[in-house]
């Protein structure tokens, strides 16, 4: 149906079944096979053709028909820039520590899946990556607070332990569970994970950290220090042990988990659709592995 579509056009535009030929790449006999088939298909003469001479003409109906066969190929061509459009870009945002111990992985098989994908990765705090996804200047956000929005749709893709990180083995600091008891003494580094956990921190009198670190990336250099521990998503564990030498271990005291969100509008732009189909299948994959 498509071929025959395309050669009626190329019919009436070169007025040649010969010329035709040429456009749709294909032998003259092809062109009137195909023809022929689209007018019993309609019950329509399309074409005249007047023996003795090269050129065609279109019948009434033939002329009705191809405006239509116009409107299908505009239809196309728009169909076919949507799709290239879907791929073109992406805009991403995360918080600090998802984009530095999360996305690595993410980023790279994303851009496996789709090689010419145009790609803009934000950081920054949960709540400005959020209002970001509602202006539309971003198509997702990975956070660690929910966000309440009428136009936000939320979901949870992961949830990670808090365990304590610490610099060096130390009397009463085994491999097994450790209490807050055990850390006393000891330089606390704190970071804001959030007003659940600051709460679970004035509840077991964690008040007076020795060292303060707004950012993940600048956690490693100041648990280098000898006798510094911190709190963090189980998920940096491995880094930060394999940069700083650190130990790790979960806390008896439970400090609350730390949950990864996807945050994107209820309301998709067309043109991101399958890169965003493309993200979630990535994600799916990765995260199931964890």
């Amino acid at each position: 149906m498509i071929e025959e579509v395309e050669t009626f056009l190329a019919i009436a535009r070169s007025g040649s079944l010969t010329q035709a030929a040429r456009i749709v790449h294909a032998s003259q006999s092809t062109v009137s096979y195909r023809l022929d088939c689209l007018e019993k298909r309609l019950g329509q003469t399309l074409v005249l053709r007047a023996r003795g001479t090269k050129g065609i003409g279109l019948t009434l109906a033939g002329r009705r028909y191809l405006d239509l066969a116009e409107q299908w190929e505009h239809l196309v061509g728009e169909a076919a820039r949507i799709r290239a459009d879907q791929e073109a870009a992406l805009a991403m945002g995360s918080s600090d520590a998802v984009n530095i111990y999360l996305l690595d992985p993410l980023v790279s098989e994303l851009l496996h899946r789709s090689p010419r994908l145009h790609l803009t990765l934000e950081t920054g705090r949960g709540d400005e990556l959020s209002d970001r996804v509602v202006s539309g200047h971003l198509d997702v956000a990975f956070v660690f607070y929910e966000p309440f929005h009428t136009d936000l749709r939320v979901r949870v893709l992961a949830r990670y332990p808090m365990v304590a990180v610490f610099r060096e083995q130390a009397p009463g600091l085994g491999s097994g569970e450790i209490t807050l008891d055990r850390l006393a003494g000891r330089d606390e580094i704190y970071l804001p994970w959030g007003p659940d956990y600051d709460l679970w921190r004035e509840r077991h009198r964690l008040r007076e950290p020795a060292h303060t670190v707004t950012r993940a990336h600048s956690l490693a250099p100041v648990l280098r220090a000898p006798g510094t521990w911190a709190l963090v998503p189980s998920f940096m564990v491995a880094d930060l042990t394999a940069k700083t030498g650190c130990r790790a271990g979960p806390l008896a005291e439970n400090p609350p988990e730390r949950t990864v969100y996807w945050v994107e509008r209820h309301r998709r732009r067309a043109a991101n659709t399958a890169a965003l189909g493309v993200l979630e299948d990535a994600v799916t994959d990765l995260f199931q592995q964890r």
